[in-house]
């Protein structure tokens, strides 16, 4: 077993506060989910006014985009997919950077979050999780011997994080080195910024957030509870596991496992706000096809082969 490295001393940083010209929210856009990050746009106005926006995306989409953001960010070019999480440092123009997901709304003020989280240079809400296979097929008790640490970290996806310059650089530096060796260092799989960052969170001993009532899902609440509306900063539940009631920072529609109810909320938060609900049918059409239609169009196929 190797031995772990000591975990790494990071500089802490004072707080960063909404009205901090510093500190900002950072999102990646696509041509199929600008419509989504024009709906993260929107809810932040309501929760979060007054803080600094910015997207990294193509030139193409930067032109729809600019109207609700502060700055666009050209994304680099020759980077696909899930690489771009791993540059999300270079692409950010802040000091104190908050990244969202362009699936999410945001419903409450996120400097709190910064004041709680900024003592370390990368923080995401997560848990411990040793055993096991991640869904993108890590297998973390081997990715724990290799390191030769004693908890593996999983954040909770990697739909949002905080991040602090120039503390952050290590971290990005590392997942960019796990990035290019991915299959040396996590075996024959799919690459995942969340799996990459997991390894690198656990060799520097970075620990996840263990705060409960900061992000949600909407598979999250039990059926009937959910009461969210993004117009007015609102978002209610109980939760499914532990039957407690929270009032989330933020929900993530990852995995478009709710195309029906998050493209209702994203019509009415572009009615309320004014905005054109011009490629809002087509993201949901989209959605609905490639996560459920398709999937059990496989699955069925499957069934008469076998």
């Amino acid at each position: 077993m190797a031995a772990q490295d000591p975990p790494t001393e990071h500089p802490a940083t004072p707080p960063a506060a909404a009205g901090r010209p510093d500190f900002g929210i950072l999102t990646l856009a696509t041509p199929s989910d600008a419509v989504k990050a024009i709906g993260l746009a929107l809810s932040l106005r309501v929760s979060n006014p007054g803080v600094p926006t910015a997207v990294a995306c193509s030139a193409a989409v930067g032109e729809r985009l600019r109207p609700y953001f502060d700055q666009v960010i050209l994304e680099k070019p020759g980077l696909r997919g899930f690489i771009h999480k791993v540059h999300l440092d270079d692409y950010s123009p802040f000091q104190t950077t908050f990244f969202l997901d362009s699936d999410m709304l945001v419903f409450k003020p996120i400097a709190p979050l910064v004041a709680r989280w900024c003592h370390q240079p990368y923080a995401a809400v997560g848990i411990y999780c040793n055993e096991g296979f991640s869904s993108f097929g890590l297998d973390r008790a081997r990715m724990l011997r290799d390191i030769g640490a004693a908890r593996f970290t999983c954040i909770d996806g990697a739909g949002h994080a905080l991040f602090v310059k120039p503390g952050c650089r290590e971290v990005f530096d590392m997942a960019r080195d796990v990035a290019a060796r991915y299959r040396e260092i996590a075996g024959d799989i799919r690459f995942a910024d969340e799996d990459a960052l997991n390894i690198v969170l656990t060799r520097l001993g970075l620990p996840p957030m263990l705060e409960s009532g900061v992000l949600a899902r909407y598979l999250s609440a039990q059926p009937g509870t959910l009461e969210m509306d993004a117009r007015h900063g609102h978002c209610r539940l109980v939760e499914r596991l532990d039957g407690q009631v929270y009032e989330p920072v933020m929900m993530h529609f990852a995995a478009n496992e709710a195309p029906w109810h998050y493209h209702r909320e994203l019509w009415r938060l572009f009615r309320a706000s004014g905005v054109p609900v011009d490629g809002l049918w087509a993201s949901f059409r989209k959605d609905v096809v490639d996560f459920h239609v398709r999937p059990a169009l496989r699955r069925l196929r499957r069934r008469l082969r076998g």
